[in-house]
């Protein structure tokens, strides 16, 4: 087995890992990086109208023969690891002919973000196969088993991948955590992991991060409900990325107990819609306390609304017409507003607005930076809002990597996902072997 990560060694997203058998030859994730090669954030408009070939000069992508669109074929498989754009946002460029293996929930979230992105932006799975936990499924020379694993992405996986003929065995971790509500999966692969692994491929987003105050989603769960109590008016504000499931979970418990309206947008009116089934406890539309923020977008009405209703999902505009609420409306009852800067127009129009409490549960690298993040300080301070970090990261600690590693006990650990490889010995000793991105690996 032959093992190439393209890009993920030294950097957090934009993963792409080659392994080869044979004749097989197979991609984990390909995702859009975080960084350009200069170290400057990326630009996605840097992809506008390129070929592969530029790109791959560009450096974002990689020179993969039999990878790319205009290409013969010479790669098995695809696998994604799950809906976050740094691990799937570059699949467009690839050959639509070349299956790629995916769960269910994940092509559901990568459909139905295009609905709600410029065309260019749009990623199309043009023969998606359908990946189950511990379901194991063959592509050439590799035998891989999925592990449904506990992640701020919504039915995200890890893959354990056997070489047939020698019997080597390689884990991918993917992104994964043990503090969210399927803390209970990392547990019980924990107590039966497989054996025998020669090689774990480990992220370590938090190698060098602290935990922050807010351990893990019952903590977020209990802080939110804390200031939904304790504000002084009747509208609160919250920040989130919308395909967050578990933290929206969170946002409709925390308005429940305290009383409150949950207001979402028809984009995760949309998402919530989309993943529901009758195995999973997602809140819907027609739940008790939920209402849909509509409104005139500058004049070009309800900007969500108008691209739902050229899309496949044209009939849910009647649900959410049921559940509607405008912007002035809003006040009349305590309610929990979830926004992100695309809705500041609308949300400037809520009676009570000024001086409201916003609950920012992202990673605060995001705003970090007051001039990048110019659109949402600008908005804080014209508004005079109190700002509350309430937030759990989706990637697991050092205390839950060590557990991982000292469970599969494989021979060596590559450090991927990562901006600090060199910590990887200091915290896991010598089975670490810390690689370069493009080097070749015999496991």
């Amino acid at each position: 087995m032959k093992l190439i990560i393209h890009r993920g060694t030294h950097q957090i997203g934009g993963t792409c890992v080659e392994l080869r058998s044979g004749k097989t030859r197979i991609i984990l994730d390909y995702g859009m990086p975080l960084a350009a090669s200069d170290g400057k954030e990326f630009d996605e408009r840097a992809l506008q109208e390129k070929t592969p070939a530029e790109l791959i000069k560009g450096q974002v992508l990689f020179d993969i023969p039999g990878l790319y669109r205009g290409q013969e074929p010479q790669v098995n498989g695809i696998l994604i690891s799950h809906s976050h754009k740094d691990h799937y946002g570059l699949l467009s460029y690839l050959h639509p002919g070349i299956p790629v293996y995916v769960s269910e929930g994940a092509l559901k979230l990568i459909h139905v973000l295009n609905v709600f992105t410029h065309k260019r932006s749009h990623v199309i799975i043009s023969k998606p196969c359908i990946v189950k936990h511990k379901v194991s499924f063959d592509i050439g020379d590799f035998r891989v088993t999925p592990y449904l694993v506990d992640h701020s992405g919504f039915d995200a996986m890890s893959f354990l991948i056997e070489e047939k003929p020698t019997g080597k065995r390689l884990f991918y971790s993917g992104d994964f955590r043990a503090s969210g509500w399927k803390r209970a999966l990392f547990d019980r692969f924990i107590k039966n992991p497989p054996q025998k692994v020669d090689c774990l491929l480990m992220e370590g987003t938090m190698i060098e991060r602290q935990g922050g105050a807010y351990e893990d989603e019952l903590a977020v769960l209990n802080g939110v409900e804390g200031v939904l109590k304790k504000a002084g008016k009747k509208v609160i504000l919250a920040y989130c990325s919308g395909q967050n499931i578990d933290r929206i979970v969170i946002f409709y418990k925390a308005a429940r107990r305290a009383k409150a309206i949950l207001v979402i947008d028809p984009y995760i009116a949309t998402v919530l819609h989309v993943l529901k089934n009758e195995r999973n406890k997602i809140p819907q539309l027609d739940w008790d306390s939920i209402r849909v923020l509509i409104g005139n977008y500058r004049g070009r009405g309800d900007i969500y609304i108008n691209k739902i209703v050229n899309s496949d999902f044209k009939h849910l505009t009647f649900d959410i017409g049921k559940h509607k609420i405008k912007a002035w409306d809003i006040g009349q009852e305590k309610a929990l507003v979830v926004m992100r800067d695309s809705m500041i127009p609308l949300v400037k129009k809520i009676p009570d607005v000024k001086g409201a409490t916003l609950i920012y549960s992202q990673w605060d690298g995001y705003i970090r930076d007051k001039k990048k993040a110019s659109v949402f300080w600008d908005f804080i301070q014209a508004n005079d809002l109190r700002l509350e970090h309430i937030h759990t990261s989706g990637h697991a600690t050092v205390a839950i990597l060590k557990q991982l590693a000292g469970a599969l006990k494989p021979k060596r650990i590559i450090p991927i996902h990562t901006e600090h490889p060199e910590k990887f010995k200091e915290c896991f000793g010598k089975s670490v072997m810390a690689v370069e991105d493009g080097q070749r690996i015999e496991i």
